[in-house]
């Protein structure tokens, strides 16, 4: 926990000193927090995320991806592929590992509405791409976002983030609704 809290108070220092963006959700048994950095080029992103459970754990994500467009248009689809790593801490299971997990995001803002937009995340590191007594790392999640100012959005979704471990125990650090905010700077 004290590796957790140290990289968090570096993340907020961080966030001070650069533009970017910074994602806050939570929900009755979990919070999670990301620092989103776009390079100068704004084709690649990267972000520093935290997620913590009070019961089962906490989750510190270090991700790079490649960002654009995936479709054409007026209401064109946004998109993201990259990689994800960090460490994951299932504090019942006494089990700890790091994923190196693969994968992105789809965004989508309705035609009629551009203040509305849908966002499906998805990253996965099967066995082959973990570490120490990890097995498996999956985290899903989708949003609906309303754009409340020109560079913030409120939003409810769903995330599921879970561990699978070599004692056989699975850790849901998450499996619930959650409201939050995207602020960009």
């Amino acid at each position: 926990m004290k590796i957790a809290a140290g990289l968090w108070a570096s993340v907020l220092l961080c966030t001070v000193a650069s533009a970017g963006e910074l994602d806050l959700s939570f929900n009755s048994d979990a919070v999670r927090a990301f620092y989103i950095h776009d390079f100068a080029n704004r084709d690649v992103q990267s972000d520093v995320g935290f997620l913590s459970n009070s019961d089962k754990g906490e989750v510190i994500n270090v991700s790079l991806y490649l960002t654009g467009m995936a479709s054409d248009g007026v209401n064109p689809l946004a998109g993201a592929l990259g990689v994800r790593t960090g460490y994951v801490d299932g504090d019942g299971s006494d089990q700890e590992g790091f994923p190196l997990a693969i994968g992105g995001y789809l965004k989508y803002t309705l035609p009629n509405s551009n203040r509305v937009s849908v966002r499906a995340d998805a990253w996965y590191a099967p066995d082959a791409l973990t570490i120490n007594d990890l097995e498996t790392y999956e985290d899903f999640s989708v949003r609906l976002a309303y754009n409340f100012l020109r560079d913030a959005d409120i939003y409810v979704g769903w995330r599921y983030v879970n561990a699978e471990f070599d004692n056989n125990s699975d850790v849901e650090f998450d499996d619930d609704i959650n409201v939050g905010i995207n602020i960009r700077f």
